[in-house]
Parts: C-alpha cells; structure tokens; sequence
C-alpha cells in the first residue's frame, strides 16, 4: 500500500543542474568539470553516449551534490571529431527496419580481436578494391569470378582437384628449366600440325613404339 505525503511536508535536499568545462578526462570514466569557482568530479551518465573531451561545455546535473553525473554535451571544443562511447558491450538493433551508415568520406571498421559478417546474402561495390591479408582460408561449394583480364603472381602455385577443364583460344606457356608431366595416359590431337623440336629428342617405348602415316620421312 502506498502512502500519500501530506501536502505540507517539503523534501529537503539541494538539486545541481550547471554548466561548466571539461578541463580533466580521469581513469574509470570519471570527468572534473569546472563551473565557475569549483570543480566537480562526476561520471558520465549512461543515457550520454558522446564522449567528452577537454575543453567541452557540459551540463551537470544531480539530485544532491554526492550524486551528480555529467548528462549533456552542449558544445563541444572540436565540433568536427566525435566519439560514441561506453563502458561494455554495445547492440545497436533495429528488428524491423534497415541500418545504414554513410559518410562523406571514409567508413571504417576495426577490431582488435576480429571482425565477423553473419548474414543471408552480401552484396559489395566499389570502383576499386585493395586486400591484404596474411593467410586466407575460402570455404564454399562454388565459386564464380568473370573478369576482363586477370593476373596471379607468386612463388609457389599447387591445385588439387579432382578434374579440371581449361577451353581457351590460344595457350602460351613458357618453362625456364623443366616441366615434367606424370599421367597414366595422354592423348594429344591437333586438327592440323603437331611439332617437337628440340637440340636433343628422344623418344622410347617399354614394349612397343608405333608411327603409323600415308607417309613417313626420316632424315
């Protein structure tokens, strides 16, 4: 049951509500504001996520002076840097819209222990893109690239598949020091010329070396 305060007793106690500078920014969240002759030390209020900085004007406000908090930014010293900050976690959510972020400039995201993308589909566009990483691990079933002209450049290139299908116009291919190929068969066809040269050819069977033509010349 609640009980009804009588009309004529006053609540004694001395509200602060002013204006003052940030001049020191404390470990453990704590700001020291100045406000004319005095200085307060009070923390930032969790409904007031824009950090303050040196030299902002702030509104401090409190039911008596041992519980007063820093609730406001009204003018910042640098207008044109500001800081989102609290202490934890943060879930910005909107379950029934979209979020969007945009900037003149530059976006950009950092992690100090990683950043994760989880979503049904992702969608990226950009005139031009630069990738650096140190060791990429890709996991799928399919991937599809269409390109005008691509280019890999390293010091070690290895496939494992278990079949693989080049169809290509003209195959130019040049081996400094030796190409060895290890297959239980090949079969190569040319609709017109097949030709090997080389300083020194030789060519052998184990059982059985067949040349089979309308004509033969040797010499």
């Amino acid at each position: 049951m609640r009980t009804a305060v009588k009309p004529d007793v006053v609540l004694q106690y001395d509200p602060v509500q002013l204006l003052g500078t940030v001049i020191r920014i404390e470990e453990g969240g704590y700001c020291v504001v100045q406000c004319e002759t005095t200085e307060w030390r009070v923390q930032r209020a969790a409904s007031c996520l824009l950090a303050p900085g040196v030299g902002d004007t702030v509104l401090i406000s409190g039911p008596v002076p041992q519980q007063t908090y820093l609730i406001a930014i009204i003018h910042q010293a640098r207008p044109d840097t500001a800081r989102l900050e609290i202490q934890g976690s943060m879930v910005i959510a909107c379950p029934q819209g979209d979020i969007s972020l945009q900037a003149g400039r530059t976006v950009a995201l950092q992690g100090n222990e990683g950043l994760a993308l989880d979503t049904t589909a992702l969608r990226m566009r950009a005139d031009k893109a630069e990738c650096t990483v140190g060791e990429l691990d890709y996991i799928g079933t399919g991937a599809r690239v269409s390109v005008a002209a691509a280019r890999l450049i390293g010091s070690g290139y290895e496939v494992v598949m278990d079949r693989i299908s080049q169809v290509a116009r003209q195959v130019f291919r040049i081996t400094e020091d030796t190409e060895q190929v290890r297959a239980g068969r090949i079969d190569y066809q040319a609709e017109h010329t097949v030709r090997l040269h080389a300083q020194h050819t030789l060519l052998t069977g184990t059982d059985l070396v067949k040349v089979d033509a309308d004509q033969i010349h040797m010499g």
